[in-house]
C-alpha cells in the first residue's frame, strides 16, 4: 500500500490555490492540473520505483527466555541493499501479556549500510508468548511516498516466573548455612547412619557403637563414628486447584508459590539434596523424581513456566498417595497450598499427617492480607460487622487447623506472600540443620 507523506500534501495544495484564485482563467486552470498530474505521476513513482523498500531486510533480534516483570531489549536489525537513502517507521505485534513504552519506532537507514533499532519489552504473564507481524512503512527517495509492507515475524519466547527473590533467597541460604558451623560439607558425628571412622570409647558413647572386633584386636574399647546423612530427598508439592487462584497483591498464589518452589530447589540442590516436583488440581499434572542433579533446577522450571492455577477442587488423597508411594526413602514433603477454604483444608490436614512418621511434611502457606485487614477493620456499617465476623471466624477456624498439624509432628510455613521463598528456604534449612530428615 502506498500512502502519501507530509511534503506531498503541503505540494498539493500549490494547485488548489491556483485553481482557487485563477478567477475561470483556462490557462491557470490547465497548469494547476497539469501540476497536479505531475505531482500524482511523482507520488506513483516514488511509491513503486523509488523505493529501497523491496531490498531492505528486517530480522528481529529475541531472547530464548524472558522473566515476569523483568525489562527485555528486543532488537531489529536493518539492512538497505538499495542505492537510495530511507526512513524506515516500524511497530512490532507484541505477545499478549507485554507491553513496551516505545510502540512505534523510526530510524533513518543509508544505502548499503546495515543498522540497529531496539525497544524494551516488559512481559506480564507467564508461558510461551509468541511475537506477530511487524507491520512497517519505508520513505521513497522524493520523500513523497510512504510504501506500507507487513512481514510475517512470528516468534516464540520462553516467559519464566517473576524471581524477584533470588538474591534475598541466596542471601538467606548463606546465612542458614553458616549457622550450621559455616559449610554443608561439614561431618556431623553422632548419631547417624554412615561409617566414618573409628576412636576409642569413651564414658559418653552409647555401648551400640562399640566396634567389638576392633576392641579385640587393639585390647581396648573401641567405637564407632558415623556421619550423619546429609543427602536427603525434597519433593516440592504444589496445590493448582482453585484457592491458589486468587491474588496477593499484583500476583496469585500460584505465581509465588511456583517462585517460592524454584528457589528452593535450587537450595536443595546446591546443599546436595535430590529435590523432586509433583503439581496436582483435580489430578496429577506434573510429576518429577527427586533428582541431585543441578539440571534438576531448569527441569522444575521448564515444567513450571506455563503451569496456571484451575477452577476445579483439589485431590489431595491422589496427590499425597503418589508421593508416599513413588518415595519410599524417608524425604521432605513440601506442600504449598492455601487453607482459605477450611472443608477441603481440612482433607488436606488429614492426608498430610498420613505422611507421619515416616516423611516429614512441610505444610507452606500464604497469608491472606485481604482477610488479616477485615478482621481489624472498624466495622460503620452492617454490611461491614458481617465481613469483619466472617472474617475473624475464618481466621480461627485457619489457626486451629494449622496448630493441629503443627500438634501432629507436620511443620507448618505461613508466611505473607512477598517473604514466602526467603521463609521456605530458611525453615527447610533449619529442619536440615536440627536432622529431622
Amino acid at each position: 500500500m502506498i500512502l502519501p507523506t507530509r511534503l506531498l500534501i503541503l505540494l498539493g495544495v500549490v494547485p488548489l490555490l491556483m485553481a482557487a484564485v485563477s478567477g475561470g482563467s483556462g490557462v491557470i486552470l490547465g497548469f494547476a492540473w497539469g501540476l497536479m498530474g505531475g505531482l500524482l505521476g511523482l507520488w506513483l513513482m516514488d511509491g513503486i520505483w523509488f523505493q529501497p523498500g523491496r531490498k531492505l531486510s528486517l530480522e528481529r533480534v529475541a531472547p530464548e527466555e524472558v522473566y515476569v516483570d523483568q525489562q527485555q531489549r528486543i532488537e531489529w536489525i536493518l539492512e538497505n541493499r538499495s542505492s537510495f537513502h530511507t526512513f524506515v517507521m516500524l511497530r512490532d505485534q507484541l505477545p499478549a501479556g507485554s507491553s513496551t513504552e516505545t510502540p512505534e519506532l523510526g530510524i533513518a537507514v543509508p544505502r548499503q549500510t546495515r543498522t540497529r533499532l531496539s525497544y524494551d519489552l516488559l512481559p506480564t504473564v507467564r508461558g510461551d508468548l509468541e511475537f506477530g507481524k511487524l507491520y512497517y512503512r519505508t520513505l521513497g527517495a522524493l520523500r513523497l511516498a510512504w510504501r506500507l509492507s507487513v512481514l510475517d515475524a512470528r516468534q516464540s519466547v520462553r516467559c519464566y516466573p517473576h524471581l524477584a527473590n533470588w538474591n534475598a533467597a541466596e542471601i538467606a541460604a548463606r546465612q542458614a548455612l553458616s549457622r550450621q558451623a559455616g559449610s554443608h560439607r561439614i561431618r556431623w558425628r553422632g548419631t547417624g547412619t554412615i561409617f566414618e571412622s573409628l576412636r576409642e570409647y569413651t564414658t559418653e558413647d552409647d555401648i551400640r557403637w562399640v566396634d567389638w572386633k576392633a576392641s579385640a584386636r587393639a585390647q581396648r574399647p573401641i567405637t564407632r563414628n558415623f556421619e550423619t546423612e546429609r543427602h536427603q530427598q525434597v519433593l516440592l508439592i504444589i496445590d493448582a486447584s482453585r484457592m491458589m487462584m486468587t491474588y496477593c497483591g499484583h500476583r496469585t498464589k500460584m505465581d509465588t508459590a511456583i517462585e517460592a518452589a524454584i528457589l528452593a530447589a535450587r537450595s536443595a540442590v546446591e546443599v546436595g539434596d535430590a529435590v523432586g516436583l509433583l503439581v496436582f488440581s483435580d489430578k496429577i499434572d506434573i510429576y518429577l523424581h527427586p533428582r541431585r542433579e543441578k539440571s534438576q533446577v531448569g527441569a522444575i522450571m521448564n515444567a513450571l513456566y506455563t503451569l496456571h492455577a484451575r477452577p476445579v477442587e483439589p485431590d489431595f488423597e491422589t496427590a499425597i498417595t503418589l508421593a508416599a508411594t513413588r518415595n519410599r526413602r524417608r524425604s521432605l514433603m513440601l506442600l504449598f497450598t492455601d487453607v482459605t477454604v477450611i472443608e477441603s483444608s481440612q482433607r488436606m490436614s488429614a492426608y498430610v499427617r498420613s505422611l507421619i512418621p515416616r516423611h516429614l511434611p512441610l505444610v507452606a502457606t500464604i497469608a491472606d492480607q485481604t482477610v488479616e485487614h477485615l478482621e481489624v477493620l472498624e466495622p460503620q456499617s452492617a454490611e461491614e460487622f458481617y465481613q469483619v465476623g466472617v472474617a475473624n471466624e475464618l481466621l480461627l477456624q485457619r489457626d486451629e487447623l494449622l496448630e493441629v498439624l503443627r500438634n501432629s509432628g507436620a511443620a507448618v510455613l505461613d508466611s505473607p506472600a512477598d517473604e514466602i521463598a526467603t521463609r521456605t528456604i530458611e525453615t527447610y534449612l533449619s529442619l536440615k540443620n536440627r536432622m529431622l530428615l
